[in-house]
């Protein structure tokens, strides 16, 4: 993707592209850099090329450690509210899996962020977390968005505390998939990324359309809906047929992604 960024970077290798947050020293959110960020998943949900999408920040010291302080004034915050929103609801219906690498502190709204996510990956001693109790503050949408990914009693500590997680406390949680090393972290990460870059696009965009519409749903209230998809967006896919042929045939499938 050769687009101008001032605020980013990003890069596609192998069917995945990486947004990576790059606003030094420490990569605090602002409305620009909220709005390159929506450009790139933009790019990345129309590319063909591209089957998942990883957030992660430069460098091994820090993934965000929140919004700028100053768009919290009273003639800038609206704004700043109505671009974190936006930006939060467009990875939270994205059209393909994403991933929040953590790569290190993870704090405020670059939490959020990260909680926008479907995934989350971390090093072990990455602080995670929403310290903005400590100055009278709320973390409103990190609040609504934790309440799909821990227990209510953990986000009570979390967020009335304001101290924050390790990373492998979050893994232990079930917040965080894996745990991955500094050593090793962008291998891991790539590694981590590529059991959804080896599938078909047209089946996981479906698979992940699905899991959005399951949200909050039971077998009964979702089995029409459910079905209605499988077999009028499903099956008529070229990739089902090839999927189907090469289990049978016990050899690797070669998707037309169509």
């Amino acid at each position: 993707m050769n687009m101008p960024f001032e605020f980013i970077v990003t890069e596609a290798v192998d069917a995945v592209a990486t947004i990576r947050l790059a606003r030094a020293p420490v990569n605090v959110l602002h409305g620009p850099m909220m709005r390159e960020i929506s450009t790139a998943l933009d790019w990345a949900s129309s590319s063909q090329d591209i089957r998942t999408v990883v957030i992660t920040g430069q460098g091994m010291r820090v993934f965000s450690a929140g919004v700028e302080i100053a768009d919290h004034s009273p003639e800038m915050v609206e704004q700043s509210i109505e671009d974190f929103a936006v930006l939060l609801r467009k990875l939270q219906d994205f059209s393909l899996p994403t991933i929040a690498a953590l790569n290190g502190a993870t704090l405020g709204g670059g939490f959020e962020l990260a909680t926008a996510c479907d995934m989350m990956l971390s090093v072990p001693d990455a602080k995670i977390g929403h310290p903005e109790i400590k100055l009278a503050s709320i973390a409103f949408f990190g609040i609504l968005m934790l309440q799909r990914r821990l227990p209510a009693n953990v986000i009570t500590e979390l967020l009335a505390g304001g101290e924050p997680l390790l990373g492998a406390d979050a893994h232990r949680l079930g917040l965080v998939n894996e745990l991955v090393s500094k050593e090793n972290f962008e291998v891991d990460v790539a590694r981590f990324a590529s059991r959804f870059a080896r599938m078909s696009r047209p089946v996981l965009q479906l698979m992940m359309k699905t899991l959005r519409l399951a949200r909050g749903k039971s077998l009964e209230t979702g089995v029409d809906e459910a079905t209605g998809l499988y077999l009028s967006e499903l099956l008529p896919l070229e990739d089902v047929a090839e999927g189907l042929s090469a289990h049978a045939a016990k050899r690797p499938p070669a998707w037309k992604h169509r």
